[in-house]
């Protein structure tokens, strides 16, 4: 059995890891290190002080709040520093000030950042990490692939962060999504059980349905992964019924999965959050029991 052409293999040299120092910033770090060590990254760990104290208080106090926050983000970026030298990992740290989404986006420029890593309070909203930012504006705009651990992560999973099964929901055959590339090149990277799902809303399930999708789900498996692949053996289609989020979810519980690659739609986060309903990919992120891979 042949391996990819590894012309395909996705190449993450620069990622950067978010955080604020919390306990949910904490659960994202062994992911960050660990993808790091198998690609031979380098991680930068940012951290980011925001000004929204600056219109209550002088000039004076504000700044005089800076330069503690500084020297605090200092001292605590020491614990992560020595974690990534134990990894045998390279790290540099990055603090900046000002408005959160725009100081990570500039690091992500000058720094060619690859993929982002950023944890998330889930349940109690995204808009609560990053000292009050609004994570979703990450991976709705992030120009690269962005890696979110929720809370149920750690609730649900061991302290290994290994990759043996992905789960990629699958919408269209052919598929123009990047999300593809990565969910392939992910699952033959470490070895991954690799499943498809397809969701059929509204339908009432069948042997009859599920074998009229399976012909699109071979076609999707003709145009990524090469027949005599050894990710080829690993691969199987599995259909899935209801709510699109909820229908993810309960597959990715039951089935052990480690890790959710997903396509997300650029959707300005401010318009997003006067949605009725969130949708899928906020969803997912917010609720899932493993680390969700968004790609725009």
């Amino acid at each position: 059995m042949k391996p990819l052409d590894p012309k395909s293999r996705i190449a993450l040299k620069s990622i950067l890891l978010a955080t604020d120092f919390s306990p949910t910033s904490e659960v994202a770090v062994p992911h960050a290190l660990r993808i790091a060590s198998q690609y031979g990254s380098k991680l930068y760990i940012a951290y980011v002080i925001s000004p929204d104290f600056a219109d209550v208080l002088s000039p004076d106090s504000t700044e005089t709040m800076v330069q503690e926050a500084r020297r605090l983000g200092k001292q605590k970026m020491e614990p992560l520093l020595r974690a990534a030298g134990q990894a045998g990992v390279p790290c540099q740290p990055l603090i900046g000030e000002g408005v959160i989404w725009d100081v990570l986006q500039a690091m992500i420029q000058e720094n060619g950042i690859d993929l982002i890593v950023v944890g998330t309070h889930g349940r109690r909203g995204l808009r609560k990490l990053l000292l009050g930012s609004v994570t979703e504006e990450v991976f709705r705009l992030a120009s690269c692939p962005v890696l979110t651990v929720g809370p149920r992560t750690s609730e649900t999973g061991s302290k290994d962060v290994g990759l043996t099964h992905i789960l990629y929901p699958l919408e269209f055959v052919p598929d123009p999504s990047d999300a593809a590339a990565y969910a392939v090149s992910l699952a033959d990277e470490y070895h991954a059980k690799l499943t498809l799902i397809k969701i059929l809303d509204d339908v009432v399930p069948s042997s009859e349905l599920k074998a009229a999708v399976e012909e699109p789900v071979r076609r999707w498996m003709d145009d990524h992964i090469p027949t005599k692949s050894d990710l080829r053996k690993r691969t199987c289609f599995e259909p899935g019924f209801g709510p699109t989020a909820e229908a993810i979810l309960k597959f990715a519980g039951n089935r052990d999965v480690d890790l959710i690659v997903m396509s997300v739609r650029r959707l300005d986060p401010v318009m997003a959050a006067h949605f009725d309903k969130p949708d899928t990919s906020y969803a997912v992120v917010r609720n899932a029991p493993c680390p969700v891979l968004t790609v725009r």
